[in-house]
Protein backbone atom coordinates (compact mmCIF):
# COMPACT_ATOMS: atom_id res chain seq x y z
CA UNK A 1 0.00 0.00 0.00
CA UNK A 2 1.25 3.88 -0.71
CA UNK A 3 1.29 5.52 2.53
CA UNK A 4 2.55 9.23 2.20
CA UNK A 5 3.94 10.74 -1.25
CA UNK A 6 6.23 14.10 -1.05
CA UNK A 7 7.53 15.96 -4.14
CA UNK A 8 9.35 18.83 -5.00
CA UNK A 9 9.48 20.33 -7.91
CA UNK A 10 7.61 18.66 -10.47
CA UNK A 11 6.31 20.54 -13.74
CA UNK A 12 3.22 22.91 -12.05
CA UNK A 13 4.07 21.19 -8.21
CA UNK A 14 6.47 23.63 -6.27
CA UNK A 15 6.32 21.19 -3.06
CA UNK A 16 2.93 19.08 -2.09
CA UNK A 17 2.83 16.21 0.29
CA UNK A 18 0.31 13.37 0.16
CA UNK A 19 -1.01 11.48 2.57
CA UNK A 20 -3.18 7.68 1.19
CA UNK A 21 -5.05 5.27 3.08
CA UNK A 22 -6.60 2.24 2.36
CA UNK A 23 -10.08 1.60 0.19
CA UNK A 24 -10.94 4.06 -2.71
CA UNK A 25 -8.90 7.72 -3.44
CA UNK A 26 -9.83 9.72 -5.70
CA UNK A 27 -7.70 12.84 -7.29
CA UNK A 28 -9.61 15.33 -8.68
CA UNK A 29 -9.03 18.95 -10.12
CA UNK A 30 -9.57 21.29 -12.83
CA UNK A 31 -7.70 19.99 -16.34
CA UNK A 32 -4.19 21.88 -16.60
CA UNK A 33 -4.15 21.70 -12.58
CA UNK A 34 -1.32 19.17 -12.51
CA UNK A 35 -3.19 15.95 -11.80
CA UNK A 36 -0.89 13.77 -13.74
CA UNK A 37 1.83 15.16 -12.24
CA UNK A 38 0.70 12.92 -9.06
CA UNK A 39 1.11 9.78 -11.30
CA UNK A 40 4.58 10.79 -13.06
CA UNK A 41 5.68 10.89 -9.14
CA UNK A 42 4.66 7.42 -8.75
CA UNK A 43 6.00 6.53 -12.04
CA UNK A 44 9.22 7.79 -10.66
CA UNK A 45 9.22 6.12 -7.58
CA UNK A 46 8.27 2.70 -9.37
CA UNK A 47 11.26 2.70 -11.67
CA UNK A 48 9.75 4.80 -15.23
CA UNK A 49 12.14 6.70 -17.03
CA UNK A 50 12.71 10.07 -15.73
CA UNK A 51 12.50 12.82 -17.88
CA UNK A 52 14.64 15.89 -17.42
CA UNK A 53 12.06 18.32 -18.98
CA UNK A 54 9.51 18.00 -16.03
CA UNK A 55 12.20 19.74 -13.76
CA UNK A 56 10.08 22.65 -12.20
CA UNK A 57 11.25 26.21 -14.09
CA UNK A 58 13.80 27.96 -11.87
CA UNK A 59 14.70 24.61 -9.78
CA UNK A 60 17.37 22.39 -10.34
CA UNK A 61 16.01 19.07 -9.29
CA UNK A 62 12.81 16.41 -8.96
CA UNK A 63 12.59 15.28 -5.66
CA UNK A 64 10.09 12.62 -5.10
CA UNK A 65 9.60 10.59 -1.82
CA UNK A 66 6.96 7.71 -1.18
CA UNK A 67 6.75 5.32 1.82
CA UNK A 68 5.21 1.31 0.79
CA UNK A 69 3.25 -0.27 3.88
CA UNK A 70 3.66 -3.90 3.66
CA UNK A 71 3.16 -7.01 6.19
CA UNK A 72 6.36 -8.23 7.55
CA UNK A 73 5.41 -11.44 5.10
CA UNK A 74 5.95 -10.01 1.71
CA UNK A 75 7.65 -11.20 -0.49
CA UNK A 76 8.77 -7.26 -1.32
CA UNK A 77 10.81 -7.07 1.62
CA UNK A 78 13.33 -10.03 0.40
CA UNK A 79 14.17 -7.88 -2.72
CA UNK A 80 14.42 -4.74 -0.40
CA UNK A 81 16.98 -6.52 2.10
CA UNK A 82 18.49 -8.45 -0.81
CA UNK A 83 19.49 -4.93 -2.41
CA UNK A 84 21.10 -3.74 1.08
CA UNK A 85 18.33 -1.38 2.35
CA UNK A 86 16.46 -0.49 5.96
CA UNK A 87 12.92 -1.36 6.56
CA UNK A 88 11.23 0.38 9.37
CA UNK A 89 8.96 -2.42 11.36
CA UNK A 90 6.54 -2.05 13.63
CA UNK A 91 3.25 -4.34 14.46
CA UNK A 92 3.39 -7.03 11.77
CA UNK A 93 3.83 -4.06 9.22
CA UNK A 94 7.01 -2.78 7.82
CA UNK A 95 7.49 0.78 5.67
CA UNK A 96 9.87 1.18 2.42
CA UNK A 97 10.87 4.01 1.79
CA UNK A 98 12.02 5.00 -1.86
CA UNK A 99 13.59 8.18 -3.46
CA UNK A 100 14.04 9.46 -6.93
CA UNK A 101 16.24 12.37 -7.56
CA UNK A 102 15.73 13.81 -11.27
CA UNK A 103 18.35 17.01 -11.84
CA UNK A 104 17.67 19.43 -14.70
CA UNK A 105 21.06 17.99 -16.11
CA UNK A 106 22.55 14.90 -15.84
CA UNK A 107 21.31 11.50 -14.22
CA UNK A 108 18.73 10.61 -11.94
CA UNK A 109 19.29 8.60 -9.12
CA UNK A 110 17.57 5.67 -7.47
CA UNK A 111 17.25 5.43 -3.59
CA UNK A 112 15.58 2.21 -1.41
CA UNK A 113 16.01 2.24 2.57
CA UNK A 114 18.42 4.81 2.45
CA UNK A 115 20.76 2.76 -0.26
CA UNK A 116 21.13 3.67 -3.92
CA UNK A 117 20.39 1.48 -6.45
CA UNK A 118 19.70 0.70 -10.04
CA UNK A 119 16.27 1.96 -11.86
CA UNK A 120 15.97 -1.62 -12.34
CA UNK A 121 15.42 -2.24 -8.44
CA UNK A 122 12.84 -0.27 -8.35
CA UNK A 123 10.84 -1.35 -11.45
CA UNK A 124 10.90 -4.85 -10.45
CA UNK A 125 9.79 -2.84 -6.48
CA UNK A 126 6.95 -1.50 -8.58
CA UNK A 127 5.66 -4.57 -10.69
CA UNK A 128 5.16 -6.39 -7.13
CA UNK A 129 3.20 -3.48 -5.28
CA UNK A 130 1.42 -1.02 -7.70
CA UNK A 131 -0.92 -1.54 -11.14
CA UNK A 132 -1.03 1.73 -12.96
CA UNK A 133 -3.70 1.79 -15.54
CA UNK A 134 -3.49 4.62 -18.48
CA UNK A 135 -4.39 5.74 -21.82
CA UNK A 136 -1.50 3.50 -22.55
CA UNK A 137 -2.42 0.56 -20.40
CA UNK A 138 -5.79 0.38 -22.15
CA UNK A 139 -4.08 0.30 -25.52
CA UNK A 140 -1.86 -2.30 -24.36
CA UNK A 141 -5.29 -4.07 -23.63
CA UNK A 142 -5.38 -4.81 -27.49
CA UNK A 143 -2.52 -6.55 -27.91
CA UNK A 144 -2.73 -10.76 -27.83
CA UNK A 145 0.06 -10.49 -25.24
CA UNK A 146 -1.53 -8.59 -22.59
CA UNK A 147 -4.80 -10.52 -23.33
CA UNK A 148 -2.81 -13.54 -22.92
CA UNK A 149 -1.01 -12.23 -19.54
CA UNK A 150 -4.39 -11.53 -18.00
CA UNK A 151 -5.87 -14.99 -18.63
CA UNK A 152 -2.77 -16.95 -17.42
CA UNK A 153 -3.04 -14.51 -14.18
CA UNK A 154 -7.01 -15.63 -13.90
CA UNK A 155 -5.97 -19.73 -14.07
CA UNK A 156 -4.13 -19.22 -10.50
CA UNK A 157 -1.88 -21.76 -9.01
CA UNK A 158 -3.08 -24.32 -12.34
CA UNK A 159 -2.29 -21.90 -14.85
CA UNK A 160 1.15 -21.03 -13.09
CA UNK A 161 2.51 -24.55 -12.33
CA UNK A 162 1.37 -25.75 -16.52
CA UNK A 163 3.01 -22.53 -17.96
CA UNK A 164 6.36 -23.49 -15.64
CA UNK A 165 6.31 -26.92 -16.79
CA UNK A 166 5.83 -25.46 -20.49
CA UNK A 167 8.76 -22.99 -19.94
CA UNK A 168 10.87 -25.34 -18.74
CA UNK A 169 10.43 -27.69 -21.58
CA UNK A 170 10.18 -24.20 -23.95
CA UNK A 171 13.90 -24.16 -22.42
CA UNK A 172 15.44 -27.71 -22.61
CA UNK A 173 14.09 -27.71 -26.57
CA UNK A 174 15.99 -24.37 -27.47
CA UNK A 175 19.05 -25.48 -25.80
CA UNK A 176 18.87 -29.52 -27.37
CA UNK A 177 18.29 -27.30 -30.63
CA UNK A 178 20.80 -24.35 -30.58
CA UNK A 179 23.40 -27.91 -29.60
CA UNK A 180 22.55 -28.95 -32.78
CA UNK A 181 22.67 -26.24 -34.99
CA UNK A 182 26.07 -25.51 -33.25
CA UNK A 183 27.05 -28.92 -34.44
CA UNK A 184 26.03 -28.63 -37.87
CA UNK A 185 27.04 -24.89 -38.62
CA UNK A 186 30.27 -26.05 -37.24
CA UNK A 187 30.61 -29.29 -39.03
CA UNK A 188 33.61 -28.13 -41.65
CA UNK A 189 35.32 -26.64 -39.32
CA UNK A 190 35.36 -29.61 -36.84
CA UNK A 191 36.75 -31.46 -40.41
CA UNK A 192 39.34 -28.78 -40.96
CA UNK A 193 40.10 -28.58 -36.89
CA UNK A 194 40.52 -32.28 -37.04
CA UNK A 195 42.98 -32.48 -40.13
CA UNK A 196 45.18 -30.08 -38.06
CA UNK A 197 45.35 -31.95 -34.74
CA UNK A 198 46.03 -34.91 -36.59
CA UNK A 199 48.85 -33.60 -38.21
CA UNK A 200 49.96 -31.96 -34.70
CA UNK A 201 49.65 -35.37 -33.14
CA UNK A 202 51.72 -36.85 -35.83
CA UNK A 203 54.55 -34.65 -35.72
CA UNK A 204 54.82 -35.13 -32.27
CA UNK A 205 54.68 -39.04 -32.10
CA UNK A 206 56.87 -39.30 -35.34
CA UNK A 207 60.03 -37.80 -32.52
CA UNK A 208 58.68 -38.64 -29.79
CA UNK A 209 60.09 -36.26 -26.83
CA UNK A 210 60.21 -36.40 -23.83
CA UNK A 211 59.56 -33.60 -21.28
CA UNK A 212 62.46 -31.94 -20.18
CA UNK A 213 64.66 -33.94 -22.75
CA UNK A 214 66.14 -30.31 -24.45
CA UNK A 215 67.29 -29.39 -21.36
CA UNK A 216 68.67 -32.98 -20.48
CA UNK A 217 70.51 -33.28 -24.14
CA UNK A 218 72.29 -29.61 -23.70
CA UNK A 219 73.87 -30.81 -20.47
CA UNK A 220 74.96 -34.05 -21.72
CA UNK A 221 76.17 -32.44 -24.75
CA UNK A 222 77.88 -29.75 -22.99
CA UNK A 223 79.53 -32.87 -20.97
CA UNK A 224 80.76 -34.68 -23.66
CA UNK A 225 82.12 -31.58 -25.40
CA UNK A 226 84.67 -30.93 -22.28
CA UNK A 227 85.26 -34.83 -21.31
CA UNK A 228 88.97 -34.05 -22.47
CA UNK A 229 89.13 -31.48 -20.26
CA UNK A 230 87.50 -33.04 -17.10
CA UNK A 231 90.00 -36.37 -17.70
CA UNK A 232 92.67 -34.59 -17.78
CA UNK A 233 91.86 -32.21 -14.35
CA UNK A 234 90.97 -35.44 -12.86
CA UNK A 235 93.81 -37.03 -13.47
CA UNK A 236 96.21 -34.12 -11.95
CA UNK A 237 93.97 -34.34 -9.20
CA UNK A 238 94.13 -37.79 -8.11
CA UNK A 239 97.79 -37.93 -8.79
CA UNK A 240 98.14 -34.89 -6.71
CA UNK A 241 96.36 -37.16 -4.11
CA UNK A 242 98.00 -40.54 -4.39
CA UNK A 243 101.14 -40.12 -5.69
CA UNK A 244 103.62 -41.67 -7.64
CA UNK A 245 104.98 -44.97 -6.08
CA UNK A 246 108.29 -43.89 -4.14
CA UNK A 247 109.78 -41.27 -6.21
CA UNK A 248 106.45 -39.30 -6.36
CA UNK A 249 104.40 -39.69 -3.11
CA UNK A 250 100.97 -38.19 -2.58
CA UNK A 251 99.06 -36.03 -0.19
CA UNK A 252 97.57 -38.86 1.43
CA UNK A 253 101.41 -40.44 1.75
CA UNK A 254 102.89 -37.68 3.29
CA UNK A 255 99.89 -37.01 5.84
CA UNK A 256 100.91 -40.29 6.76
CA UNK A 257 104.24 -39.77 7.08
CA UNK A 258 102.85 -36.59 9.08
CA UNK A 259 100.98 -39.21 11.29
CA UNK A 260 103.58 -41.68 12.14
CA UNK A 261 105.97 -38.52 13.14
CA UNK A 262 103.73 -37.51 15.85
CA UNK A 263 102.44 -40.51 17.33
CA UNK A 264 104.70 -41.19 20.55
CA UNK A 265 105.62 -37.52 21.24
CA UNK A 266 105.30 -36.67 25.09
CA UNK A 267 105.18 -33.14 24.62
CA UNK A 268 102.21 -31.48 25.35
CA UNK A 269 99.81 -30.91 21.84
CA UNK A 270 101.31 -33.71 20.28
CA UNK A 271 98.02 -36.04 20.57
CA UNK A 272 96.12 -32.96 19.43
CA UNK A 273 98.01 -32.65 16.39
CA UNK A 274 98.33 -35.92 15.96
CA UNK A 275 94.43 -36.55 15.92
CA UNK A 276 94.04 -33.52 13.23
CA UNK A 277 96.58 -34.95 11.05
CA UNK A 278 94.22 -38.72 11.42
CA UNK A 279 91.01 -36.79 10.40
CA UNK A 280 92.84 -35.14 7.69
CA UNK A 281 93.91 -38.10 6.09
CA UNK A 282 90.57 -40.05 6.32
CA UNK A 283 89.32 -36.87 4.52
CA UNK A 284 92.02 -37.43 1.79
CA UNK A 285 91.51 -40.89 1.78
CA UNK A 286 87.82 -40.33 0.62
CA UNK A 287 88.95 -37.58 -1.65
CA UNK A 288 91.24 -39.50 -3.73
CA UNK A 289 88.44 -42.31 -3.80
CA UNK A 290 85.65 -39.77 -5.28
CA UNK A 291 87.98 -38.14 -7.36
CA UNK A 292 88.99 -41.87 -8.89
CA UNK A 293 85.68 -42.88 -9.41
CA UNK A 294 85.05 -39.56 -11.32
CA UNK A 295 87.79 -40.09 -13.30
CA UNK A 296 86.54 -43.73 -14.16
CA UNK A 297 82.87 -42.75 -15.12
CA UNK A 298 83.87 -40.46 -17.91
CA UNK A 299 83.45 -43.03 -20.26
CA UNK A 300 79.56 -43.22 -21.06
CA UNK A 301 79.61 -44.74 -24.14
CA UNK A 302 77.41 -41.97 -25.43
CA UNK A 303 77.98 -41.04 -29.34
CA UNK A 304 78.52 -36.85 -29.71
CA UNK A 305 77.41 -36.55 -33.03
CA UNK A 306 74.17 -39.16 -32.20
CA UNK A 307 72.98 -36.83 -29.72
CA UNK A 308 73.62 -33.91 -31.60
CA UNK A 309 71.05 -35.33 -34.15
CA UNK A 310 68.61 -35.70 -31.87
CA UNK A 311 68.77 -32.67 -30.47
CA UNK A 312 67.93 -31.41 -34.35
CA UNK A 313 65.62 -32.85 -34.49
CA UNK A 314 63.88 -31.83 -31.12
CA UNK A 315 64.35 -28.17 -32.60
CA UNK A 316 63.05 -29.00 -36.10
CA UNK A 317 59.69 -29.91 -34.48
CA UNK A 318 59.69 -26.90 -32.48
CA UNK A 319 60.40 -24.75 -35.59
CA UNK A 320 57.52 -26.55 -37.12
CA UNK A 321 54.91 -26.26 -34.73
CA UNK A 322 55.86 -22.98 -33.34
CA UNK A 323 56.18 -23.82 -30.00
CA UNK A 324 58.87 -25.09 -27.41
CA UNK A 325 59.02 -28.89 -27.46
CA UNK A 326 57.14 -29.32 -24.09
CA UNK A 327 54.48 -26.68 -25.33
CA UNK A 328 54.04 -29.61 -27.91
CA UNK A 329 53.59 -32.76 -25.94
CA UNK A 330 50.87 -30.70 -24.12
CA UNK A 331 49.14 -29.60 -27.19
CA UNK A 332 49.35 -33.29 -28.63
CA UNK A 333 47.82 -34.90 -25.68
CA UNK A 334 44.87 -32.24 -25.55
CA UNK A 335 44.51 -32.69 -29.22
CA UNK A 336 44.18 -36.77 -28.56
CA UNK A 337 41.46 -35.82 -26.52
CA UNK A 338 39.79 -33.99 -28.69
CA UNK A 339 39.62 -36.09 -31.26
CA UNK A 340 38.45 -38.73 -29.05
CA UNK A 341 35.57 -36.78 -29.41
CA UNK A 342 35.57 -36.34 -33.42
CA UNK A 343 35.80 -40.32 -33.82
CA UNK A 344 32.27 -40.63 -35.28
CA UNK A 345 30.44 -37.21 -36.38
CA UNK A 346 27.35 -39.02 -38.00
CA UNK A 347 26.81 -40.74 -34.55
CA UNK A 348 26.67 -37.61 -32.72
CA UNK A 349 24.91 -35.77 -35.12
CA UNK A 350 22.04 -38.36 -34.64
CA UNK A 351 22.26 -38.18 -30.94
CA UNK A 352 21.84 -34.54 -31.31
CA UNK A 353 18.78 -34.97 -33.68
CA UNK A 354 17.11 -37.58 -31.46
CA UNK A 355 17.68 -35.40 -27.96
CA UNK A 356 15.71 -32.35 -30.03
CA UNK A 357 12.88 -35.03 -31.43
CA UNK A 358 12.87 -35.60 -27.49
CA UNK A 359 12.03 -32.63 -26.65
CA UNK A 360 9.89 -31.31 -29.18
CA UNK A 361 7.55 -34.40 -27.83
CA UNK A 362 7.89 -32.74 -24.14
CA UNK A 363 6.91 -29.86 -25.22
CA UNK A 364 4.36 -30.29 -27.21
CA UNK A 365 2.90 -32.59 -24.26
CA UNK A 366 3.71 -29.75 -21.87
CA UNK A 367 2.02 -27.16 -24.33
CA UNK A 368 -1.41 -29.32 -24.72
CA UNK A 369 -1.72 -29.28 -20.72
CA UNK A 370 -1.13 -25.86 -21.04
CA UNK A 371 -3.57 -24.88 -23.75
CA UNK A 372 -6.17 -27.18 -21.87
CA UNK A 373 -6.09 -25.25 -18.69
CA UNK A 374 -6.53 -21.88 -20.66
CA UNK A 375 -9.17 -23.25 -22.42
CA UNK A 376 -10.80 -24.30 -19.25
CA UNK A 377 -9.95 -20.90 -17.72
CA UNK A 378 -11.05 -18.96 -20.32
CA UNK A 379 -14.57 -20.02 -20.23
CA UNK A 380 -15.13 -19.19 -16.29
CA UNK A 381 -13.20 -16.08 -16.70
CA UNK A 382 -15.11 -14.70 -19.36
CA UNK A 383 -18.21 -15.38 -17.73
CA UNK A 384 -16.76 -13.29 -14.75
CA UNK A 385 -15.69 -10.59 -16.54
CA UNK A 386 -19.31 -10.44 -18.48
CA UNK A 387 -20.68 -10.23 -14.78
CA UNK A 388 -19.09 -7.44 -14.03
CA UNK A 389 -19.32 -5.62 -17.43
CA UNK A 390 -23.55 -5.82 -16.32
CA UNK A 391 -22.81 -4.10 -13.21
CA UNK A 392 -20.68 -1.08 -15.40
CA UNK A 393 -23.28 -0.16 -17.68
CA UNK A 394 -22.17 -3.06 -20.53
CA UNK A 395 -25.40 -5.59 -19.50
CA UNK A 396 -25.50 -6.12 -23.38
CA UNK A 397 -22.26 -6.36 -24.19
CA UNK A 398 -20.01 -9.23 -23.48
CA UNK A 399 -16.52 -10.94 -23.94
CA UNK A 400 -15.57 -14.78 -24.79
CA UNK A 401 -12.09 -15.87 -25.32
CA UNK A 402 -10.76 -17.34 -28.23
CA UNK A 403 -8.19 -20.20 -27.54
CA UNK A 404 -6.25 -21.32 -30.51
CA UNK A 405 -3.76 -23.71 -31.32
CA UNK A 406 -0.69 -22.28 -32.53
CA UNK A 407 2.95 -23.25 -33.73
CA UNK A 408 5.21 -23.36 -29.89
CA UNK A 409 6.32 -19.99 -28.93
CA UNK A 410 8.27 -19.17 -25.46
CA UNK A 411 4.56 -18.23 -23.62
CA UNK A 412 2.64 -21.54 -25.14
CA UNK A 413 1.18 -22.95 -28.22
CA UNK A 414 -1.73 -21.27 -27.95
CA UNK A 415 -3.01 -17.35 -29.85
CA UNK A 416 -4.76 -15.75 -26.99
CA UNK A 417 -7.79 -13.38 -28.63
CA UNK A 418 -10.38 -11.53 -26.52
CA UNK A 419 -13.29 -11.05 -28.62
CA UNK A 420 -15.82 -8.42 -28.12
CA UNK A 421 -19.68 -7.96 -29.25
CA UNK A 422 -21.37 -4.29 -27.77
CA UNK A 423 -25.16 -5.93 -28.23
CA UNK A 424 -26.20 -9.68 -28.16
CA UNK A 425 -27.43 -9.07 -31.64
CA UNK A 426 -23.80 -8.22 -33.05
CA UNK A 427 -21.11 -10.65 -34.28
CA UNK A 428 -18.25 -10.83 -32.16
CA UNK A 429 -15.00 -9.66 -32.98
CA UNK A 430 -11.30 -8.68 -32.08
CA UNK A 431 -11.20 -6.85 -29.00
CA UNK A 432 -8.15 -5.11 -30.46
CA UNK A 433 -10.32 -3.24 -33.40
CA UNK A 434 -14.19 -3.23 -32.06
CA UNK A 435 -14.24 -1.69 -28.83
CA UNK A 436 -14.21 2.15 -28.20
CA UNK A 437 -11.95 3.90 -25.43
CA UNK A 438 -15.30 3.71 -23.05
CA UNK A 439 -15.37 0.24 -23.37
CA UNK A 440 -11.47 -0.23 -23.04
CA UNK A 441 -11.74 1.48 -19.39
CA UNK A 442 -14.68 -0.56 -18.21
CA UNK A 443 -13.47 -4.00 -19.82
CA UNK A 444 -10.17 -3.35 -18.03
CA UNK A 445 -11.62 -2.81 -14.90
CA UNK A 446 -14.12 -5.44 -14.75
CA UNK A 447 -10.62 -7.72 -15.64
CA UNK A 448 -9.10 -6.33 -12.94
CA UNK A 449 -11.83 -6.93 -10.83
CA UNK A 450 -12.06 -10.37 -11.60
CA UNK A 451 -8.49 -11.19 -11.17
CA UNK A 452 -8.12 -9.38 -7.65
CA UNK A 453 -10.71 -12.02 -6.69
CA UNK A 454 -8.68 -15.07 -8.37
CA UNK A 455 -5.51 -14.24 -8.33
CA UNK A 456 -3.27 -13.69 -5.41
CA UNK A 457 -0.38 -12.60 -6.35
CA UNK A 458 -1.53 -9.29 -7.76
CA UNK A 459 0.21 -6.00 -6.50
CA UNK A 460 -1.73 -4.56 -3.59
CA UNK A 461 -2.36 -1.02 -5.24
CA UNK A 462 -4.03 -0.19 -8.29
CA UNK A 463 -4.14 3.72 -9.80
CA UNK A 464 -6.31 4.29 -12.62
CA UNK A 465 -5.64 7.48 -15.11
CA UNK A 466 -8.86 8.59 -16.06
CA UNK A 467 -10.53 5.30 -16.61
CA UNK A 468 -14.03 6.99 -16.69
CA UNK A 469 -12.88 9.01 -20.24
CA UNK A 470 -15.44 9.11 -22.91
CA UNK A 471 -18.19 8.03 -20.34
CA UNK A 472 -20.74 10.02 -18.09
CA UNK A 473 -23.94 9.44 -16.65
CA UNK A 474 -25.18 5.62 -15.64
CA UNK A 475 -21.61 4.46 -17.02
CA UNK A 476 -19.91 6.96 -14.50
CA UNK A 477 -21.45 5.96 -11.90
CA UNK A 478 -21.48 1.81 -12.47
CA UNK A 479 -17.45 2.76 -12.60
CA UNK A 480 -17.43 4.30 -9.13
CA UNK A 481 -19.26 1.74 -8.06
CA UNK A 482 -16.94 -1.39 -9.16
CA UNK A 483 -14.04 0.90 -8.16
CA UNK A 484 -15.24 0.75 -4.76
CA UNK A 485 -15.98 -2.67 -4.92
CA UNK A 486 -11.93 -3.88 -6.03
CA UNK A 487 -10.99 -1.41 -3.20
CA UNK A 488 -12.95 -4.11 -0.77
CA UNK A 489 -9.80 -6.14 -1.66
CA UNK A 490 -6.73 -3.75 -2.20
CA UNK A 491 -5.97 -0.04 -2.42
CA UNK A 492 -7.41 1.65 -5.21
CA UNK A 493 -6.06 5.37 -6.09
CA UNK A 494 -8.15 7.11 -9.35
CA UNK A 495 -7.75 10.25 -11.30
CA UNK A 496 -11.05 11.32 -12.62
CA UNK A 497 -12.84 14.12 -13.61
CA UNK A 498 -16.37 12.93 -13.18
CA UNK A 499 -18.24 13.43 -10.04
CA UNK A 500 -20.31 10.66 -10.15
CA UNK A 501 -16.82 8.58 -9.72
CA UNK A 502 -15.26 10.27 -6.94
CA UNK A 503 -18.44 10.45 -4.99
CA UNK A 504 -17.38 6.95 -4.35
CA UNK A 505 -13.95 7.54 -3.34
CA UNK A 506 -13.30 6.85 1.10
CA UNK A 507 -10.64 9.91 0.12
CA UNK A 508 -10.90 12.91 -2.40
CA UNK A 509 -7.61 14.81 -3.08
CA UNK A 510 -8.11 17.86 -5.22
CA UNK A 511 -5.20 18.95 -7.18
CA UNK A 512 -5.84 23.18 -7.84
CA UNK A 513 -3.99 25.88 -8.97
CA UNK A 514 -2.41 28.54 -6.61
CA UNK A 515 -1.29 31.69 -7.14
CA UNK A 516 2.14 30.56 -8.28
CA UNK A 517 1.96 26.90 -7.93
CA UNK A 518 -0.33 24.06 -7.70
CA UNK A 519 -1.45 23.02 -4.40
CA UNK A 520 -2.81 19.29 -3.23
CA UNK A 521 -5.14 19.25 -0.21
CA UNK A 522 -8.10 16.69 1.14
CA UNK A 523 -11.19 17.54 1.26
CA UNK A 524 -13.90 16.39 3.52
CA UNK A 525 -17.17 17.59 4.31
CA UNK A 526 -19.02 20.31 2.65
CA UNK A 527 -15.32 21.16 1.08
CA UNK A 528 -15.65 17.88 -1.02
CA UNK A 529 -19.33 19.07 -1.78
CA UNK A 530 -17.80 21.97 -2.77
CA UNK A 531 -15.12 20.14 -5.57
CA UNK A 532 -17.88 17.48 -6.42
CA UNK A 533 -20.33 20.83 -7.45
CA UNK A 534 -17.43 22.14 -9.47
CA UNK A 535 -16.99 18.95 -11.04
CA UNK A 536 -20.50 18.59 -11.74
CA UNK A 537 -21.36 22.23 -13.28
CA UNK A 538 -18.14 23.83 -13.88
CA UNK A 539 -19.00 25.96 -10.61
CA UNK A 540 -19.05 25.57 -6.94
CA UNK A 541 -21.37 28.62 -6.63
CA UNK A 542 -24.81 26.83 -7.85
CA UNK A 543 -27.17 25.20 -5.45
CA UNK A 544 -28.59 22.83 -7.80
CA UNK A 545 -25.41 21.33 -8.50
CA UNK A 546 -24.34 21.40 -4.78
CA UNK A 547 -27.62 19.84 -4.16
CA UNK A 548 -26.61 17.01 -6.70
CA UNK A 549 -23.08 16.54 -5.22
CA UNK A 550 -25.07 16.07 -2.01
CA UNK A 551 -26.92 12.96 -3.41
CA UNK A 552 -24.10 11.73 -4.99
CA UNK A 553 -22.48 11.55 -2.08
CA UNK A 554 -25.48 10.22 -0.36
CA UNK A 555 -26.90 7.63 -2.62
CA UNK A 556 -23.07 5.87 -3.14
CA UNK A 557 -21.02 6.58 0.25
CA UNK A 558 -24.59 6.91 2.81
CA UNK A 559 -22.78 10.03 4.37
CA UNK A 560 -21.40 13.59 2.99
CA UNK A 561 -18.55 12.79 5.07
CA UNK A 562 -17.30 9.81 3.98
Amino acid sequence: MISEVSIENLGVIDKAAISFAPGLTAITGETGAGKTMLLTSLGLLLGRTADATKVRRGADRILVEGIFTVPDDSAVLDLVRDSGADVDSDGGRSDVTVLRQVPAEGRSRCFLGGRTVPRATLENLGRQLVTIHGQSEQMRLRSSSAQLQALDSAGGEPARAALEEYSSAWNAYRQALADLEDFRAHARDIATRRLALTALVEAVDEIEPVAGEEDDLRARIERLDSIEETRSGLSQALGALSGDGEMMPGAVDLVGRAVAGLAGLKEPGADEARSRAVAAEAELKDLTAIVAGLLGGLETGENLNELHARRAKLRSLSRKLGMSVDEAIEEADRAREILSSYDDPQARAEQLEEAVADAIRELRTCGAVLHDVRTTIAQSFSQAVNAELAQLALGRAEISIDVASSEPRADGMDRVTFMFRPDVRAASVPLSTSASGGELSRIMLAIELVLAKTAPSIPPTFVFDEIDAGVGGEAAKAIGARLAALAAHAQVIVVTHLAQVASWADRQIVVARGDTATEVRTVADSDRVTELARMLSGSADLDSARRHAEDLLSASCGTIGK
